[in-house]
């Protein structure tokens, strides 16, 4: 990956966005809790990128080149406001709902978490999403980051769900009020706790044009600003965990995206797209198995190889999705046995072209930064390139 290494002096923008990142920063206001009731800010379809590759850049910089992008063609950039604390800016995003996911990038033992997303205050019309990432000790670290935000409510094939739980100690099964989730199925999406920091969601089955492509695409970050990380079960399990630094299991918040022949940002058509899970008990040979959805390709299973590179190091290919920038998320997910219990978490390391294929590099770790060769699942779109 290549960076453009432009960087800006902060400047004041519309509606104040630079001012409430500083806020924010110095701890003067608090970001809208998940809970709050929608701002009243006029929705629109956003989707968005960000390669965060100046973590230590105290002025606010323009990340990542082609890496980044937003949809509403509005500029992004990133302020830090504290050790591992960052605002991001997407210029001309205000919307309400949708939502964001982070991963620490490079391949160190860091984990980001999502603090909050909202429209600017004082009349603005840019989006703000904070983002916070921690050390394997579970203290704030400054780290690169890549992170995603979506707000699409249709899509013209497949299965898009997302959500944003706001409750971490709901009563029963709780219905998500619908300002905080969207299923293309047109149906409610609830969840439940099931004991410490582990939860069920419930959605509709994925309707009958997804026999065959059910293999799901599924991401979860922990919403807030302690160092908590969460994973999801066996990819079509619909459970969802939740610890602390040293492994231990909590009640958290958390956003979730679950989808059926679409990206990681909802979009059905136009990128090329794949969505692969890598199993650790599957490594044989310097090679390591699983499955996935590749889009060039159109079916689950194929379109998708992956290599053993060393304990806990990872290489996934995935055919014909060839681009010059393109965005890549990953997540650890369980093991299908009974009384699995989160082991760890995974990291984008890099990504790049590798003749017509995507090679995405992803590195794993138990808890306390320790190596290890988990289960894990990787995303790539070639948006916005196409």
């Amino acid at each position: 990956m290549r960076s453009d290494g432009r960087s800006g002096t902060p400047r004041l923008r519309r509606g104040g966005t630079v001012l409430v990142a500083l806020l924010i920063g110095a701890g003067l206001i608090g970001p809208a809790p998940a809970s709050a009731e929608p701002l009243p800010t006029t929705y629109q379809p956003v989707t968005a990128t960000v390669w965060a590759n100046s973590p230590t850049t105290t002025a606010e910089y323009r990340p990542g080149g082609g890496y980044t992008a937003n949809s509403t063609g509005g500029d992004v950039f990133v302020r830090r406001t504290g050790t591992g604390a960052y605002t991001v800016i997407l210029e001309g995003a205000a919307t309400t709902g949708g939502v964001a996911h982070a991963v620490a990038y490079g391949g160190g033992p860091v984990h980001c978490t999502v603090t909050a997303w909202y429209p600017s205050f004082l009349g603005g019309d840019d989006q703000l999403i904070l983002v916070r990432c921690f050390a394997a000790t579970g203290t704030p670290v400054d780290s690169r980051f890549v992170a995603s935000f979506t707000s699409v409510r249709q899509v013209s094939r497949g299965r898009l769900a997302y959500f944003v739980t706001d409750q971490a100690v709901p009563t029963g099964v709780r219905t998500i009020p619908s300002s905080y989730r969207y299923d293309s199925t047109g149906g409610v999406i609830s969840y439940e706790r099931l004991s410490t920091g582990r939860y069920r969601f419930h959605l509709n089955p994925n309707p009958d044009t997804e026999v065959g492509y059910t293999f799901p695409m599924t991401h979860v970050t922990a919403l807030g600003s302690t160092a908590v990380h969460c994973q999801t079960g066996w990819p079509d399990s619909r459970q969802v965990w939740c610890v602390n630094a040293a492994g231990n299991p909590v009640d958290a918040l958390f956003t979730v995206t679950y989808g059926s022949r679409v990206d990681l940002l909802g979009r059905a058509t136009g990128p090329r797209f794949a969505s692969g899970t890598l199993y650790s008990n599957w490594i044989s040979d310097g090679r390591i198995s699983g499955d996935g959805y590749n889009s060039t390709v159109g079916s689950w299973s194929t379109g998708a190889s992956g290599r053993h590179l060393g304990t806990g190091r990872y290489e996934i290919t995935f055919q014909g999705t060839a681009t010059a920038f393109g965005t890549a998320l990953a997540n650890a997910h369980l093991d299908n046995l009974e009384g699995s219990r989160p082991r760890g978490w995974c990291v984008v390391a890099g990504w790049g072209s590798a003749g017509p294929d995507t090679r995405v590099l992803v590195n794993c770790y138990a808890y306390f930064g320790v190596p290890a060769n988990l289960n894990a699942r990787i995303s790539f779109t070639t948006w916005p390139a196409g």
